[in-house]
């Protein structure tokens, strides 16, 4: 998994000129240029790198400086972007199923507004065993961002939660209120959660039962501890060719 920069689909766009002068001028000027990287620093927001026509390649600017549209509106940051960065350890990803995808987002003050998604960063903690992870990558409150190219002529990256998708061909009954879906706080493994059962270092493992009738054998290969339930050897049919058992099992002796 990167750290934290990593390539993105890169896209033309314009960053304002405030943010090219640490906001001493430049105001209402823009100059164009291709987005093409985004740093992830936990705590704070995401920050993309764009290259100029001049040669000029900026690194680390904020979101609310990027606009596709000379007249987009200006907004806070934190109407742009939901939630800062989890983690340093970064992973962009076009998602197919939403490639081009439109849909309606949701602001902290309940504003809707509509875009075309982009691409999606998410976030983990690669760093397991040098460094304690006190972040919420990896935790149920986790939120991805889904990067938006807003009607308005702005960029947004937004959660799940905060996102309302359109497909024509699949959607019958969008959202209209809250439908009172609660964050699901379970882990889910699978591993260590057998209590009685073992296996064996075969290839094709055995599982150990109570009764010969529940290993699907047949009488005769009760005493030698074969299951009938085998694969043959060079290719050849079950009925033709000597048969090789899948893993060993405990043998078993007929009852009288």
């Amino acid at each position: 998994m990167a750290y934290l920069n990593h390539n993105i689909p890169p896209f033309s766009a314009y960053i304002r000129d405030e943010y090219l002068y640490n906001h001493t001028k430049g105001h209402g000027n823009f100059s164009f240029c291709d987005v093409h990287a985004v740093a992830s620093l936990e705590r704070r927001a995401l920050l993309f790198e764009v290259l100029l026509p001049n040669g000029v390649n900026w690194t680390r600017r904020p979101l609310h400086s990027l606009v596709w549209k000379k007249d987009a509106p200006q907004h806070p940051l934190n109407i742009h972007q939901y939630w800062d960065c989890f983690s340093p350890y970064v992973n962009v990803q076009v998602r197919n199923r939403l490639a081009n995808c439109r849909a309606e987002l949701v602001d902290w003050h309940g504003v809707k507004r509509k875009g075309t998604y982009m691409f999606t960063i998410d976030w983990s903690w690669e760093n397991k065993s040098g460094m304690l992870d006190t972040n919420f990558s990896e935790d149920p409150e986790h939120k991805c961002a889904h990067m938006f190219r807003m009607d308005e002529g702005t960029f947004f990256a937004y959660p799940n939660n905060r996102t309302i998708w359109y497909d024509d061909a699949f959607m019958e009954e969008r959202l209209e209120g809250n439908p009172g879906y609660l964050i699901d706080q379970n882990f889910y493994t699978v591993e260590n959660t057998r209590e009685d059962s073992i296996t064996d270092d075969s290839y094709f493992t055995q599982w150990e039962r109570e009764e010969p009738d529940q290993f699907n054998v047949n009488e005769d290969s009760v005493t030698t501890g074969y299951p009938n339930s085998t694969i043959p050897t060079n290719g050849e049919s079950n009925d033709t060719q000597e048969q090789t058992p899948i893993g060993p099992i405990h043998q078993k002796h007929k009852k009288e």
